[in-house]
């Protein structure tokens, strides 16, 4: 029947956005430790213990002992930082100023859990463990640097058994990519293998009002041939995943944000590790590199946009949440769309508004044909009521009429379901696109809708948040399904009514505002549609002529 019918397009939508936010953790299975294969010639990242707190370095290997903290600031208009001279140039903030927070605030990318970013670590020929971490040397002597209208750069140096190691940062204008150079002096004199390591300790800050949201977001990553290597962190211990091979980035994720170090010659190994503290995944990715390589890496913190991502052209876009693999080719095109049509009408939910006419405008031809077929069954109600108490004691006989009586009239029973099925590919793609997507991150419509990305919460009644737009939505949508129901329909069909707008509202409260807007919207134009532009209609028994 259409209710049958209707309850698994229902479900379908359902399951889909449900789960739409695990897509990554189901496509990209975390590897722990033990699921890696055993090997006797372990990369020099296996004997480095994962947190520089934890690994303390000996006395006799410490490089410096007696240089003071010293930070520098610099400044383009991206971004402003404080550089650090620990572990040679150490980002003790990374605030950037075209992001703001729900306070107001620049977004800042570093707090007390991941400063000891950036640092170099190596094993020495003694088979010790070495993390360069204390304060380094810097040979720039200004405290605050702009780098605006030209480069600049930043030099950091230390000595390990008398021979220099430098690290250098060069800054440019209008750009998030920093350049970072490091300079070994001999390093086959006193690195093992040749190999040392550039790592990323801590992962992000959350950024988001929305913080168990955003910690879901979180990850660490690093790309080895076409293989991405994650872990997974739940507990207190941490869980390290190692891989040797051709290695092209690592990279550390938030809900809207990342660090990723890019190798200008490709690494030859990574290591990422997961652990939780106090709720939050702390993600520490280290990156394993030649030293008789360029030495030469890319370092970009800043949004993920992903037509900046998918510029570097080396997969780093898979460390995005961009849905199913089927719909991502629609979300990219609802994503294009949007933006365009906002370079004409600079508010996003205008350009939602819109964007749900210039569906239903594309759409009506095959919505029209459905509400048809919808009005044709309840135009045949009576006739299969009569069916029903007809063969009240064969059930079977009473489907064969009921299915001989469509064939008849000409009418497809399933037709009506054509709508929800339609609209499916696209509320999937608005979920993703609204939940992840940071051109509509802090998009604000009007009055208190103030983050399309978002629920819409005027307020809040002892912690429970009253979201505005879910509950319009299932009103729209109990209408236009009340419109839809057989008259006189029994209280089976009416328990499915109340029943599954009770459970979309319950399903859409948390759901982004712009997504509740725009099916909203498109729940107003068919209900508009379906009564003033769609005649009543009596169907007619097909004529055996006509058909020939």
């Amino acid at each position: 029947t259409m209710d049958r019918k209707t309850l698994l397009a229902f479900a379908l939508i359902a399951i889909v956005l449900i789960f739409t936010p695990w897509y990554m953790d189901l496509v990209v299975p975390s590897r722990a430790l033990s699921d890696l294969p055993l090997d006797s010639d372990k990369l020099v990242l296996d004997e480095i213990l994962s947190s520089p707190k934890a690994n303390p370095l000996p006395a006799e290997k410490k490089q410096q002992n007696n240089v003071a903290t010293k930070s520098i600031v610099v400044e383009n208009s991206f971004y402003r930082v404080a550089l650090s001279n620990k572990n040679g140039g150490s980002f003790s903030s990374f605030e950037l100023l075209q992001y703001d927070k729900f306070d107001s605030t620049h977004v800042n990318l570093i707090d007390e859990l991941n400063r000891d970013n950036m640092a170099l670590g190596f094993v020495s020929l003694d088979g010790d463990p070495v993390l360069l971490s204390d304060n380094w040397d810097s040979t720039n002597p200004r405290d605050f640097v702009r780098a605006s209208t030209r480069q600049q750069t930043v030099v950091f140096q230390t000595f390990f058994n008398g021979n220099r190691i430098q690290k250098k940062y060069i800054f440019y204008p209008d750009s998030y990519n920093i350049d970072v150079v490091v300079a070994f002096n001999k390093p086959k004199d006193y690195i093992s293998r040749n190999q040392y390591y550039l790592s990323w300790f801590g992962g992000l800050s959350p950024t988001e009002k929305n913080v168990k949201d955003d910690l879901t977001h979180f990850g660490g990553y690093a790309y080895l041939g076409d293989e991405l290597l994650t872990s997974s962190g739940k507990n207190e211990n941490e869980v390290v995943a190692t891989q040797k091979g051709q290695t092209h980035w690592s990279a550390v994720t938030t809900k809207y944000f990342i660090s990723a170090i890019i190798p200008e010659t490709p690494g030859v190994g990574a290591s990422v590790g997961a652990k939780q503290i106090d709720g939050r995944p702390i993600y520490n990715v280290k990156i394993n590199q030649s030293a008789s390589s360029s030495n030469r890496f890319t370092l970009y913190v800043g949004p993920l946009d992903y037509k900046t991502i998918r510029s570097f052209d080396n997969g780093l876009e898979k460390t995005m949440s961009l849905g199913w693999a089927i719909f991502r080719p629609l979300g990219r095109l609802v994503t294009w769309s949007l933006a365009k049509l906002y370079t004409l009408i600079p508010n996003y939910g205008l350009v939602v508004i819109l964007f749900a006419f210039i569906v239903k405008i594309l759409l009506n031809p095959l919505t029209k044909q459905s509400f048809v077929s919808n009005k044709k069954m309840q135009a045949l109600q009576p006739e299969i009521q009569k069916l029903k108490e007809k063969y009240k004691n064969d059930p079977q006989r009473a489907s064969r009429a009921q299915m001989e009586l469509f064939k008849e009239r000409g009418v497809n029973p399933m037709g009506g379901c054509l709508p929800l099925l339609l609209q499916m590919p696209i509320l999937i793609s608005f979920f993703t696109v609204f939940r992840s997507t940071i051109e509509f991150r802090g998009a604000p419509f009007i009055a208190w809708i103030s983050d399309l990305s978002a629920p819409d919460t005027l307020l809040s009644v002892g912690g429970f948040p009253i979201n505005v737009l879910p509950v319009f939505m299932g009103l729209t949508m109990f209408l236009q399904q009340k419109m839809m129901a057989t008259p006189g329909a029994g209280g089976q069909q009416k328990f499915m009514l109340y029943f599954m707008n009770v459970f979309f509202l319950f399903l859409f409260y948390s759901f982004p505002s712009g997504l509740n807007l725009y099916y909203s919207v498109f729940n107003v134009l068919s209900i508009v549609q379906q009564k003033y532009f769609i005649p009543d209609v009596v169907p007619e028994k097909v004529s055996t002529n006509n058909k020939k």
